[in-house]
Formats: structure tokens, C-alpha cells, sequence
């Protein structure tokens, strides 16, 4: 009798998937190849400065996951209006439309040439709650303090970007059932809010197939320049970002020309840096330091070569990477050595004797 019952539970369950799946668009688009474009916003009603927002580009059929950091103190340039800041605008509109009046901007954004299909909303303490859900309890504490920086915006521009790549890197390597499980059960039982337009179907059929993929995420960030004291869209670098999103190639065989900066106070950090970087054949064309103190190693790509140019990162075993496409640039790469870039050499060991 009880196999009987474990039976027609299992063939009841399987055949409610099937359908759903029959029924299910963005299921459809994952089989087909299709792009699946998310907007996530974090909007924290309570703390104006706190509003931000990504776009993840998945498909099935690429080897890639990727990310787009936009800047919400860009300004938005008008033919017949003053010009505006897109946080401000976004901060007057009233909160049930904010969601689509970021989803307008951002396209615009990308010249129309991106669609966003779906969107996930939520604030702080719901992203809190999400950070507890994936973390090991060892890591917690530094995932929380990951999460702070990133609201700080005090703390300059990238380091806040890295500091979401830390966090969406462990949240994703850390994706399981058990953390599925309980992601669930916390959305119901903490009362977790979470605006979207994924239904639950959706996002049950989707993990099938997600827990099975190993990609790679990379992340783009915005092309700005600073006009007359206010950021703007660099026009001449868009359309990069948009060949980002819609192609997997990279510039793999180009000649890289790198600089490498020590942001430290370290002493001889980058001149170390230089030699194991040449040590495997790469182009260090210049090395200094810099004013501007970073608490992360960053990495900016600026001409789409990510495989090469994770092999600096590897040598350094340490670093994110950041394509920022950069127009008439002497240098393809530019690394900034952080507090969390450790290398040593004779003298160091010396030193310590």
C-alpha cells in the first residue's frame, strides 16, 4: 500500500513538471537558447542612498554568465530638458513604478539593443536574509562586512563592485539543494520581500536546470566619462558593452600591454608584481603607484579578453576583473594592487628572519 502511494506521489510530481514546463516561457527560452535578461534592483525605501541595480545576461548555450554594473549617478542627457541624475529621477517615481522606469533607463542605456525580460526587486534586509541562506558559518561575518561596503557610498565606486563580485561569486559557488531548500523555506517563514515577475513555477523548473550548469560569471561595468563636474555615458565605448552581452568571443591572442599600480603602502609591491607577471610572458609596459588606496585587488580589462587575462589574475591568486571598455587607451590592461594582494620574495623573507 505505501509503494503504491510513493508511486502516484512520484508519477503526480513528475507529471505537474512536465506541464509546468510545457507551459512555462522563460523554461522555453532556457531550452531553445534563448537570451534570459534580469534586471535585479535593490530599492530600500528607507535609505535613499542604498538604491542600485545589475543586469544578468543567461543562456543556456554560453559557457558565460554576465553581469553589468550600471551607475545610478549617471546623468541622463536630454535634447529638449535639463539634464538629470538617474538616481534623483528614479527616487521621484513613485515606488509601484520604479521597476519599469529603471527597466526603460537601462535599455536606453544599452541603445535600446538589450531588452530586459524579467526583474527582481528587493531591500536590504531581504538581501541580508539571502546572504545567511548561502553562507557557511565561517564565512558569514565577512559577507555581511562585504554586503556593508557595498551600501557605503562613501566608499569609492570599485570597491563597491568588487565587493558585490565577492558576494554574488560566493552566493553562486555556494548554490546547492540544501541552500535551495532553505532559501524557500526562509522566503515563507521570515516573510522575505521579494518583488518579481518570475512565478514560482518558474523558479523551481529553472534550479532543476541550474544546478547542473558550470559557467563562468563575468562582469561589465558601464562606460562613463566626467563631463562638467557630473558622469556620463561614453558613447563611443556603448555599443562595447552591448557586443559584451550578445557574444562570447574573446580578444584571446592579442598583444596585452599592462600597467600595474600599488595602492598600498606596501613597499615594493608592484615592482614584485611586475616580475611575476613578466616571469610568464606578459608586457608589463608601466608600474607605479597610486594615489587612490584600494581595499581589493582590481583588474580593469579594457578590450574583452577575459581568458588571457585571467592568467594575471592566477599568477597574482588574487584580483577581480572588471571589463570597462576604454577608447584610445595606451594600455589593454590595468592592474591595481590591493591590500589583499600578498606576494612575497628573498627580501621579505629576509626581513622576517
Amino acid at each position: 500500500m505505501i509503494k503504491k502511494i510513493l508511486l502516484f506521489l512520484i508519477v503526480a510530481v513528475l507529471g505537474v513538471l512536465i506541464y509546468f514546463s510545457a507551459t512555462s516561457k522563460i523554461v522555453k527560452d532556457f531550452k531553445d537558447g534563448k537570451n534570459i535578461n534580469v534586471l535585479f534592483v535593490l530599492d530600500d525605501v528607507d535609505n535613499n542612498e542604498n538604491i542600485k541595480f545589475f543586469v544578468v545576461k543567461y543562456n543556456s548555450l554560453s559557457e558565460y554568465i554576465k553581469v553589468l554594473f550600471t551607475d545610478e549617478n549617471i546623468t541622463i542627457l536630454y535634447k529638449t530638458k535639463k539634464a538629470r541624475v538617474l538616481k534623483d529621477m528614479i527616487l521621484e517615481t513613485s515606488p509601484e513604478k520604479r521597476i519599469d522606469f529603471i527597466k526603460s533607463e537601462t535599455q536606453k542605456l544599452l541603445d535600446d539593443k538589450l531588452s530586459i525580460d524579467y526583474y527582481v526587486c528587493l531591500n536590504n534586509e531581504s538581501f541580508k536574509n539571502i546572504i545567511n541562506v548561502f553562507s557557511k558559518q565561517q564565512d558569514l561575518g565577512n559577507n555581511l562586512k562585504l554586503f556593508d561596503m557595498c551600501l557605503q557610498p562613501e566608499i569609492d565606486r570599485d570597491t563597491r563592485m568588487v565587493a558585490w563580485i565577492k558576494i554574488f561569486n560566493y552566493i553562486y559557488n555556494n548554490f546547492n539543494r540544501f541552500s535551495f531548500i532553505k532559501l524557500i523555506k526562509d522566503l515563507y517563514n521570515k516573510n522575505i520581500v521579494i518583488n518579481t515577475n518570475f512565478e514560482a513555477k518558474d523558479l523551481f523548473l529553472l534550479y532543476s536546470y541550474f544546478l547542473n550548469e558550470d559557467k563562468t560569471i563575468k562582469y561589465a561595468d558601464i562606460p562613463t566619462v566626467n563631463k562638467r563636474k557630473r558622469i556620463e555615458l561614453d558613447e563611443e565605448n556603448r555599443t562595447k558593452i552591448v557586443d559584451f552581452f550578445d557574444n562570447d568571443y574573446s580578444n584571446s591572442g592579442n598583444y596585452l600591454k599592462v600597467e600595474v599600480l600599488n595602492t598600498t603602502n606596501k613597499s615594493r609591491l608592484a615592482i614584485k608584481a611586475v616580475d611575476k607577471i613578466r616571469d610568464n610572458d606578459f608586457d608589463v609596459m608601466d608600474w607605479g603607484s597610486s594615489s587612490k588606496k584600494y581595499e581589493f585587488t582590481t583588474i580593469f580589462d579594457f578590450v574583452n579578453d577575459y581568458e588571457k587575462i585571467k592568467e594575471i589574475k592566477d599568477i597574482l591568486d588574487c584580483g577581480e576583473i572588471i571589463f570597462r571598455p576604454k577608447e584610445n587607451s595606451l594600455m589593454n590592461v590595468s592592474v591595481l594592487l590591493g591590500q589583499d594582494c600578498t606576494i612575497y620574495d628573498k627580501l621579505d623573507r629576509e626581513s622576517e628572519d
